[in-house]
């Protein structure tokens, strides 16, 4: 059984630490034959992708096992962009943890093939693996993903359009944010 893994917050944005653990939820998602989400649900931790746009509660924090993906068309807070191995033998801590994934999800992220720049506006997060997890199951994945801030819920996956080439170097993310609704409006 595969544990649990810590959300952190890097890359000019602070955000809450969450652990995840594996589970299956009768809420799953769906996927096409290219992997891309068609059917918002809830996936493992272990199973994210680049691409996957997630939309998870924002008080989201403590251990978690799955997390929500939404196809990209849809309204989502984060997109995974890429999966990179820790580096240590031993579990380091989550400090030590989290500053490896800074450097290498900005690392992910500069390279091909998005070529991106956080002076362009795009922030980073990221996934770690929790104590359990390292040391139980071996896991050793950090999962990196693009939030929104400044745009609070988009559409449109940053990924999908990098890999496409159609990003220009000092552009900024090409999602577009969700107007906010009125709640109880007359």
């Amino acid at each position: 059984m595969r544990t649990s893994r810590a959300l952190a917050g890097i890359a000019l944005v602070p955000l809450a630490v969450v652990l995840l653990g594996a589970c299956s939820d009768d809420d799953n998602a769906s996927r096409d034959a290219s992997g891309a989400v068609t059917q918002a649900g809830k996936v493992s931790v272990f199973e994210l992708r680049p691409a996957d746009c997630l939309h998870p509660p924002a008080d989201l924090s403590g251990e978690i096992d799955s997390i929500e993906v939404v196809p990209c068309a849809d309204a989502h807070t984060q997109e995974v962009f890429a999966q990179v191995a820790a580096t240590d033998q031993a579990y380091p801590g989550a400090e030590v943890l989290a500053t490896e994934a800074n450097g290498q999800c900005i690392g992910a992220m500069q390279d091909e093939p998005l070529n991106l720049s956080p002076d362009d506006g795009y922030y980073v997060s990221y996934l770690l693996p929790s104590f359990d997890g390292w040391n139980n199951d071996g896991d050793r994945n950090i999962v990196c993903v693009f939030v929104f801030p400044q745009q609070g819920e988009v559409t449109g996956s940053v990924v999908d359009q990098a890999e496409a080439g159609t990003i220009k170097p000092g552009e900024p993310p090409p999602v577009v944010a969700v107007p906010p609704t009125l709640e109880g409006g007359s």
